[in-house]
């Protein structure tokens, strides 16, 4: 039985785990990530690819179970361990990468884990995983999308090429859940940016999408009033009326670079 408190849902349909392995275009001797690997329904589907399937599992009785079904396998791994109190860093240690990652992701962590491995991301070939539909919608959205769009749409975006597959039903797993999941399919990709800029931008834009429907150019004076008084004509010509909900991922990013011009022009250090 899944422990509430680890937000499982198990896997219990090979179709489904055969249209994962699918999707994340597993081959011979691909070195996989699985989070959350439940009671190993997509762990075998990927061992039948003879996949090296290194998995991570927060609860002792579920691994037990793991063990005694895959003592066999010489290509499995299991980590017995909490994966968000892992160091990105300890991957590393843990998996031959360049890997794959491809999970039935627990639902209390699929947001905070894809955050997590963003900024370590160009270490990774793919993300294929399940999640709760509501995250995969918001990841994957854009302006159109209405109130789907938002700051994790814009994490999203930053770091990946980004497609949701396919709408998972509740009676796909056990214990079935609440709300339908779907299948995304994330390939890294590079920003330009470095790594404490993207982290710049992840608090910077998250900061003036609070009030969505609200005037960008109000949320930019009320939280950065001397970007504001130092680029206003800059500023009114291009987002004049916007609101934050409208800018797609681009736009996004040249107010972001026009943003960086301001701070490095306010600390003196030249911009090329």
């Amino acid at each position: 039985m899944a422990k509430k408190k680890w937000g499982q849902h198990f896997l219990k349909n090979k179709t489904v785990a055969e249209t994962i392995v699918n999707v994340a275009k597993i081959k011979n001797g691909d070195q996989i990530l699985e989070i959350g690997p439940g009671y190993g329904m997509l762990t075998q589907a990927l061992l039948n690819y003879n996949a090296f399937v290194t998995a991570v599992e927060i609860d002792p009785d579920i691994c037990k179970k793991l063990r005694t079904k895959f003592e066999r396998e010489k290509n499995f791994t299991l980590i017995e361990h909490d994966v968000m109190k892992l160091e990105t860093n300890a991957f590393e240690k843990l998996i031959k990468l360049p890997a794959k990652l491809v999970a039935n992701l627990p639902y209390n962590i699929s947001t905070s884990l894809l955050l997590k491995l963003l900024p370590e991301r160009n270490i990774w070939q793919s993300f294929t995983v399940m999640v709760q539909l509501e995250v995969g919608e918001r990841l994957c959205a854009n302006p159109e999308s209405g109130k789907k769009y938002g700051p994790l749409s814009l994490a999203g975006a930053l770091g990946f090429k980004k497609e949701l597959i396919k709408v998972i039903t509740p009676d796909y797993f056990s214990p079935s859940p609440k709300v339908d999941s779907c299948l995304i399919h994330l390939l890294p990709r590079n920003s330009g940016l470095t790594i404490d800029e993207e982290k710049l931008f992840l608090k910077w834009s998250h900061l003036l999408f609070q009030n969505r429907r609200k005037t960008l150019l109000n949320g930019i004076r009320k939280h950065y009033p001397e970007w504001f008084q130092n680029s206003k004509e800059y500023l009114r010509e291009k987002y004049d009326m916007r609101r934050p909900e409208t800018l797609d991922f681009n736009e996004w990013m040249n107010l972001f670079r026009n943003f960086i011009k301001h701070k490095h022009n306010s600390l003196g250090i030249q911009t090329i």
